[in-house]
C-alpha cells in the first residue's frame, strides 16, 4: 500500500523530525561501511545525512511514498550522495531486499504503521544475525494535548458534521507495547524509553504543519472550502487555550534492539 505526501512541504516543516534524526545517527555510532535500511525515508533529507557517514557502505532507502521517493531522486540527482542509495517505494510490512542488513534505521515513521507484526516481524527478517534496530518514533501520549483542541473543533460547526466515526489510525505505543511486540518478532535486547519533546512553532508554521503532518488524514473528510478554516481554528483553539507561542506537546518513543 502506498501513501501521498507533499514533499516539498514536509522538507519545508519538518525541521523537528531532521534534528532528532541527527541525534539518531549520532547515536548510530557507524564505522562507515555498514548496509542500512532507512525505513522510512521521507523525502531524503535524513537519508543524505546517513549516507555522510557511510562512504564505504550502502543505503536502502524504503517509503511508501511516491512522493516522497521522488523527491529523495531528486537529491540525490542534484549532488554528492555520499554512498550508493537504492531507493524503493514499499511499505515497510512488505518490504523485500536484495540483502539482509547491518542496521534498521527509523525516525518520526513507527506511528503510522499499526500493523506491529508486520512492521517488527518485516524489518526483524531484512536484518541479517547480529544487526541491530535504532528507531524513534511518536510514543504514548503524544500530543495529547493538542488531539484534545482537535476533538473541540471537531465538535463545532460547521466542522460537527464531518467526523461521525472517524478515527485518526495512528498508533502511539507505550514502552512496554513497543518492548512486547519487538520481542515477539524475535528481536533480542530490546530497549525502549519515552521522553517529552515539546516544539514550539510560530502561528505561521503551526497551520502549515497541522495541515500538512498532524491532520492530513483528516483533510479528505471536509469539502476544500472548509480544510484551511479547520486548520486554522485548531491553532486558534490552541492558542487561546494555552497561551502564545504555539506548542506541540510531542512524546517520542525510542528504540534499540538486536538481531
Amino acid at each position: 500500500m502506498t501513501t501521498h505526501w507533499n514533499a516539498g512541504v514536509y522538507d519545508a516543516v519538518g525541521k523537528p523530525q531532521a534534528a532528532w534524526a541527527a541525534r539518531l545517527i549520532d547515536d548510530l555510532k557507524l564505522v562507515g561501511n555498514e548496509i542500512v535500511m532507512d525505513a522510512g525515508c521521507g523525502s531524503g533529507v535524513v537519508t543524505l545525512e546517513l549516507a555522510e557517514r557511510l562512504p564505504q557502505g550502502r543505503i536502502y532507502a524504503v517509503d511508501s511514498s511516491s512522493e516522497m521517493i521522488e523527491g529523495l531522486k531528486a537529491k540525490m540527482a542534484s549532488g554528492k550522495t555520499g554512498c550508493e542509495i537504492v531507493p524503493i517505494l514499499s511499505s515497510l510490512t512488505e518490504t523485500i531486499l536484495p540483502e539482509q542488513v547491518d542496521v534498521v534505521f527509523s525516525n518520526a515513521v513507527f506511528h503510522w504503521i499499526l500493523d506491529d507484526e508486520g512492521l517488527f516481524g518485516n524489518l526483524f527478517r531484512l536484518t541479517r544475525p547480529g544487526g541491530r534496530i535504532r528507531a524513534q518514533c511518536g510514543g504514548a501520549g503524544n500530543l495529547g494535548r493538542l488531539y484534545q483542541v482537535i476533538k473541540s473543533v471537531q465538535q463545532v460547526p460547521p466542522f460537527n458534521q464531518f467526523f461521525h466515526g472517524f478515527y485518526d489510525a495512528k498508533k502511539y505505543r507505550s514502552e512496554s507495547e513497543a518492548s512486547a511486540s519487538l520481542e515477539q518478532a524475535g528481536w533480542k535486547h530490546v530497549r525502549t524509553q519515552l521522553f517529552q519533546q515539546p516544539v514550539e512553532f510560530d502561528a505561521r508554521d503551526a497551520c502549515t504543519f497541522m495541515r500538512h503532518v498532524i491532520v492530513r488524514d483528516h483533510m479528505p473528510l471536509l469539502p476544500e472550502e472548509l480544510r484551511q478554516a479547520y486548520v486554522d481554528k485548531i491553532v486558534e483553539f490552541e492558542i487561546a487555550r494555552h497561551g502564545k507561542p504555539f506548542v506541540a506537546d510531542y512524546v517520542r518513543l525510542d528504540i534499540w534492539a538486536d538481531r
